[in-house]
């Protein structure tokens, strides 16, 4: 399979085909067949081919020195299996290693590994030095457990190691798992003696034999399997639990907290070939915006779980019918210039157009039959001109509601990149843009669809759901959506924008041709006054519709400036009124609140000692009462000289002080509260806790003995406040 690379560095948004083409090119370089292994290393690098390519696939001519090599071993294969991280444990593991000789290897190189030639005059008359290591291979079937030498020279990379152990042993460098390091280190770190173990012996295995601690290709190369390491690496990160019901596929994908969740659908589309308006999430929070929303933002935990499944619409006979006029048109397509081929799609699209109840998924079976059509192909990639449900429906009774049905019904027909259409009414968008102060303000931009015309599909899906567009609008407008189909919603849209913008933004709607929508009007207001400041109609391209904006941003901000003067010269003439106000009203009424708090503040301080002595006495008088009584009942204190079991119990009160009584072993635990109480320590207002087992006696059956509670022939209780 041949690749082709294109610069990473080249200044275009990456589409979901650039992401497709990037991972079967990595895919085709690195003979990397699994794609959850592949889009791993792609999203280590930021989505870098060469990058990647560079941490994947080491070469000699980039490591500072090849390390000297042993004797040769046994045949190895000249292309190892490459290792599935998806693959059983059995299959994981390479093929089986030949003993390995204990001696220390010469310097003789293998056949299949030569070691480059020096670069140095000097290397013939100084050598470098040499360090010796010992690898402990914990994988590789008959071999598993052995342990062999190598000499390294002293400015060998860890990167120049794996490359080694690759041709030795046939395990990828990407798929090895180099441990036994003191510190983290990288491809390109030197092996020095300080990173080494005392018994210089390292342990090689594979990703299949791994525990799982380590979330990313980064951490698994550098050995980071220190706890510090690992919890900076994450700082921020939040690891997605993906299960792909469809392909019965689960997926760990790690990402930062400013991914978008549209970006984390575009990468599982990546990886299932699931398109994202096919994609059904259970998992996400609910009442979130799941296209512009990020991870961090979303409420959801660091480690999350989610599920992802296709819809499936089944193909009624009608579909099947249109499929093959479809696969017709691509025939006669085929057979034509570029051109013709693009007169086939339009053709096609305004054929789907009037059927009512026409889906994408027909059209993308429809790009299975035309695949030798490139222009088809690419016509494909856009969602269909006609869905079976209008944005609006005609029956729609609510304003608020038709606005969220035409978003949804949007976004699923155009893909995730769509402009963030506002979620309420026009009166609320209006709010919330134009009629903003100055300083905050910001244009209103309405955008009016129309099904019946055939410049709509190409306009949202070539230039309003471009990603250029999308980020100006979010950046400096609020949008606003409606579909104008429907007589009824278009009645509806002319009341509304006679209500709203006069009567003579309602007649230039009314006069708008099908052929000339879908439009977008640009509102503004100036000194008070509501006006279309500019409208932008369906038949033009991007590079029109991207200046439009920035000449009608232009024009507003010219506007705003002077607005933002006049409003600051009159916020300072009405701060300065208030303050004079405000200064002749505190001192009209100081005096007078002053007096009356006076007074007051007095009377309730009088009320409150009054009512909290009298509670005071009635507490005390209360607490007496009981105390006296519970002193009347109280058994007096055993003589130990007596013939019945005693016990003697110590109490340790909080400020340390300990005094001690005797019992009887036969009284009761009430006996026992009903003393602490006397000596003022009530049940309601301590704890007497037992050291062993550790208990809170008062909380026991008062009805039991001392005896029962083992608190004989002696014990020491803890008094502690509650």
């Amino acid at each position: 399979m041949r690749a082709t690379w294109r610069p990473p560095h080249q200044p275009h948004t990456q589409t979901m085909a650039t992401r497709d083409e990037i991972l079967a090119n990595f895919q085709a370089c690195s003979g990397i067949e699994d794609v959850g292994e592949a889009f791993m290393h792609l999203e280590a690098a930021n989505w870098n081919l060469l990058e990647a390519l560079q941490v994947v696939m080491p070469q000699e001519a980039t490591t500072p020195a090849t390390p000297t090599l042993p004797p040769p071993l046994n045949p190895v294969p000249q292309q190892p299996e490459v290792i599935s991280v998806d693959s059983s444990p059995e299959l994981l593991l390479p093929p089986p290693i030949p003993p390995l000789p204990l001696a220390t290897p010469s310097t003789a190189a293998s056949e299949d590994v030569q070691p480059p030639a020096s670069t140095s005059s000097s290397s013939s008359t100084t050598p470098a030095p040499v360090i010796n290591v010992n690898i402990q291979i914990l994988c590789g079937g008959a071999s598993e457990g052995s342990t062999f030498p190598l000499e390294l020279v002293g400015n060998t990379t860890v990167g120049g190691l794996r490359t080694l152990l690759h041709h030795l042993v046939g395990i990828n460098p990407c798929n090895q798992l180099l441990e036994g390091f003191t510190a983290p280190v990288k491809d390109t770190t030197v092996i020095k003696p300080s990173l080494l173990p005392e018994s210089r012996t390292l342990s090689l295995n594979t990703q299949a034999h791994f525990t799982p601690l380590f979330h990313n290709y980064y951490e698994r190369m550098n050995g980071a399997h220190r706890s510090g390491s690992r919890g900076e690496s994450e700082n921020g990160d939040y690891l997605l639990l993906i299960h792909d019901e469809t392909g019965s596929r689960d997926f760990s994908l790690r990402f930062p907290g400013s991914r978008r969740i549209r970006e984390v659908k575009g990468d599982i589309h990546d990886l299932t070939s699931i398109p994202v308006r096919h994609q059904h999430w259970t998992g996400w929070p609910p009442n979130i915006d799941q296209e512009n929303a990020t991870l961090a933002s979303s409420g959801i935990s660091k480690q999350h779980h989610l599920t992802v499944r296709k819809i499936v619409k089944e193909r009624t006979p009608r579909t099947q019918r249109k499929m093959r006029g479809v696969q017709a048109g691509a025939t006669s397509g085929n057979s034509s210039s570029s051109s013709s081929g693009q007169a086939v799609a339009t053709t096609s699209a305004v054929t789907a157009e009037g059927v009512d109840d026409s889906s994408g998924e027909e059209f993308e079976d429809a790009s299975e039959l035309l695949h030798d059509d490139d222009d088809f192909l690419d016509m494909m990639d856009v969602p269909p001109s006609r869905k079976a449900h209008t944005l609006i429906p005609a029956d729609i009774e609510d304003e608020v509601m038709g606005v969220l049905h035409f978003s949804e019904e949007f976004r699923a027909r155009y893909g995730s990149i769509t402009p963030a259409f506002y979620q309420g009414s026009l009166e609320d968008a209006l709010k919330e843009s134009v009629h903003f102060p100055a300083k905050t303000r910001r244009l209103l931009a309405v955008y009016l669809h129309h099904d019946g015309s055939v410049l709509s599909n190409v306009f949202c899906s070539q230039a309003l759901c471009q990603s250029s567009v999308v980020d100006y609008l979010s950046a400096n407008f609020v949008v606003w959506g409606w579909d104008l189909t429907h007589e009824a919603n278009k009645a509806r849209l002319l009341n509304l924008v006679t209500t709203h913008f006069g009567s003579v933004a309602a007649t230039t709607v009314r006069n708008f041709n099908t052929d000339k929508l879908p439009a977008l009007l640009l509102i503004t207001r100036t000194r008070g006054v509501i006006e279309v400041l500019s409208v932008i109609h369906g038949n033009c391209v991007l590079d029109e519709v991207m200046t439009s904006l920035l000449h009608a941003s232009e024009m507003f901000e010219e506007q705003r400036a002077f607005e933002v003067t006049e409003e600051e010269a009159r916020e300072a003439r009405e701060a300065v009124k208030a303050e004079q106000d405000a200064a002749y009203l505190e001192s009209l009424n100081a005096d007078r609140a002053k007096a009356a708090a006076k007074k007051q503040a007095e009377m309730e301080q009088m009320q409150e000692r009054e009512r909290a002595e009298s509670l005071k006495q009635q507490e005390d008088a209360i607490k007496e009462a009981v105390r006296a009584s519970l002193e009347t009942d109280l058994p007096n204190e055993p003589d130990p000289n007596g013939s019945d079991p005693i016990t003697t119990l110590r109490f340790r009160i909080p400020g340390g002080e300990t005094f001690s009584r005797n019992f009887l072993a036969s009284n009761t635990l009430q006996v026992l509260l009903n003393f602490l109480h006397v000596r003022g320590y009530p049940a309601d207002e301590y704890k007497c806790l037992q050291s062993w087992p550790r208990r809170d006696v008062t909380s026991l059956d008062t009805s039991r003995t001392l005896m029962d509670y083992k608190l004989f022939p002696q014990e020491t209780l803890n008094i502690e406040e509650r």
